[in-house]
């Protein structure tokens, strides 16, 4: 019994709200004298109060359906007995559907308590004169179900917060880094006080603003709303997750061509999005690869997308088999990334003139620099070194190619493991061919 009974205290010490606190002490106190009628009317009382204080909190906090609902109360005269009563028949109505502060299952538990308290309250007018009395585990469950479905927590929001948390998301002061996206949506004001239901609403709308409509898409709103799904991830992974398994495949399965490649531009971004879609509609993003042109695999960034998805590289490297030199040196200048790091070399080094040498130098070796390893970086000394037409060098005699070389060391740092010796050996032999390149000088004697 004392075990209970601590558990009774417990339950009182969290409640929110000092009314409902009071209301709660009285139900508990009657419990424990025995008088158990009491007990469950005090604790409807209770639930009666918290909702209207809830209701004056959220109403204080701007939630648009709180202040029409305390705009009613305040239309309630100490004298309207029959508006009292409907608002307290409607408590548990509004506590789920207008303020989403419980649940459809904790709903019909909290009715039960209603209608209990509704035979408590009341003569039975039964022929032997026999009146209820509620078992006493069954009074102590009602304090229990009352404090915590509601009483406990603190006001949260429901539906009614799902429009402006889509028009903060999609707002111009909204943050793209998804650290800082996560700071503002964790605040009690935004989603930091909601029911996990918001959580999956606000996934399923911005899907949806994704994936169905048809309005223009910059890449800073997908950005935007990409962080919003990664800070919905953080706050509430079991939604996130049953959300993203039950809704995207059937939002995609319904969306058309154009769409569909936005959903490769925001697995770009959030590669987790491509496990949760169904076979067909790999099937559909594969198809959709294979027939786009090189400025399509520009536009929906398929090299980004393919350092993080096995399935997209595999149908992004059919997708330029094809391809002629001059659009893939288009696709390599265009789309920096690990994956053309070989191509980018090639490019380089296969330059047949000083200008193409310093420009694939400058817009395309430069680019990928930092994907550039040691065997990579020794192929590209080896065939600048060796690079020949009619007995010149066209690489190592190009206009600005010293400047090319210098970025590339710097460029080069963090990858390349050998990077000192290798710079060291390619620049000696550049000293004894004879050629100086005073901003790549200048790096090495720092260096040695």
């Amino acid at each position: 019994m004392y075990n209970q009974l601590t558990d009774l205290d417990e339950l009182l010490s969290k409640v929110k709200s000092r009314f409902s606190k009071e209301y709660l002490r009285e139900a508990i106190t009657s419990y424990r004298s025995g008088a158990y009628r009491a007990a469950v009317t005090s604790t409807w009382i209770s639930i009666c109060v918290d909702v209207i204080e809830k209701t004056r909190e959220l109403a204080l906090g701007g939630d648009a359906e709180a202040i029409k609902i305390e705009k009613r109360l305040g239309n309630i005269t100490p004298n309207d007995f029959k508006s009292m009563l409907d608002f307290e028949n409607d408590v548990l109505r509004i506590a789920y559907e207008d303020l989403g502060l419980i649940s459809l299952i904790e709903k019909t538990h909290l009715e039960r308590i209603k209608e209990d308290r509704n035979i408590c309250a009341h003569p039975t007018f039964s022929l032997d004169g026999a009146q209820f009395i509620p078992p006493p585990e069954m009074v102590r469950s009602y304090i229990f179900q009352a404090s915590a479905y509601l009483l406990n927590q603190p006001p949260i929001k429901g539906k009614s917060i799902l429009g402006s948390i889509y028009s903060l998301i999609t707002s111009e002061s909204f943050p793209e880094e998804s650290e800082k996206a996560f700071i503002v949506l964790k605040a009690d004001q935004y989603l930091g006080r909601v029911k996990d239901s918001v959580y999956r609403n606000v996934t399923i709308i911005l899907f949806k603003r994704l994936f169905k409509d048809t309005a223009p898409l910059s890449f800073s709103l997908m950005r935007k709303i990409t962080s919003a799904l990664s800070s919905i991830e953080r706050l509430n992974s079991t939604e996130y997750v049953t959300t993203c398994r039950e809704k995207l495949t059937d939002i995609l399965s319904n969306t058309d061509d154009n769409n569909l490649k936005r959903f490769i531009v925001i697995t770009s971004i959030k590669p987790d999005l491509w496990s949760y879609i169904s076979e067909a509609i790999k099937k559909r993003v594969e198809q959709t690869i294979k027939v786009m042109e090189v400025t399509s695999l520009i536009e929906y960034r398929l090299t980004k997308a393919s350092e993080n998805i096995e399935d997209v590289k595999s149908y992004f490297i059919s997708a330029i088999a094809g391809k002629t030199d001059d659009e893939l040196k288009k696709l390599v200048k265009e789309s920096p990334s690990p994956l053309l790091v070989n191509k980018a070399i090639n490019i380089f080094v296969e330059s047949g003139s000083f200008a193409s040498a310093y420009n694939n130098g400058v817009n395309i070796l430069l680019h990928h620099g930092e994907f550039i390893d040691d065997d990579g970086l020794k192929l590209v000394f080896e065939k600048s070194l060796s690079s020949s037409w009619r007995g010149i060098n066209q690489i190592l005699n190009a206009g600005g190619i010293g400047d090319v070389f210098a970025e590339l060391y710097l460029k080069t740092k963090c990858k390349v493991l050998n990077h000192k010796k290798l710079w060291k050996d390619f620049w000696e032999e550049l000293n004894e061919k004879g050629f100086e390149y005073p901003p790549l000088d200048a790096l090495m004697t720092v260096q040695i």
